[in-house]
């Protein structure tokens, strides 16, 4: 899609809608073209976002969750 400034700045919803759609909006002005694009957010920031609301576990989850003597052979 191609917009221009003025446009952007009139219209910017449906230059947004476009964005979110994956299309790629170029906006054209005196200086130059503008690209606009969606980068969206890595697994990081989701975790970073629900920090607070999980809740921490006393368990010793990364330990072995059976113990020695099940491990063995029985033949």
């Amino acid at each position: 899609m191609q917009s221009t400034v003025t446009e952007l700045l009139r219209d910017f919803p449906r230059v947004r809608r476009a964005v979110l759609s994956g299309e790629e909006v170029i906006i054209k002005s005196r200086e130059g073209n503008f690209r606009l694009t969606l980068d969206t957010p890595t697994a990081a920031s989701l975790v970073g976002c629900l920090k607070g609301l999980v809740a921490r576990s006393d368990d010793d989850i990364d330990g072995p969750t059976s113990d020695a003597q099940s491990w063995e052979s029985r033949f």
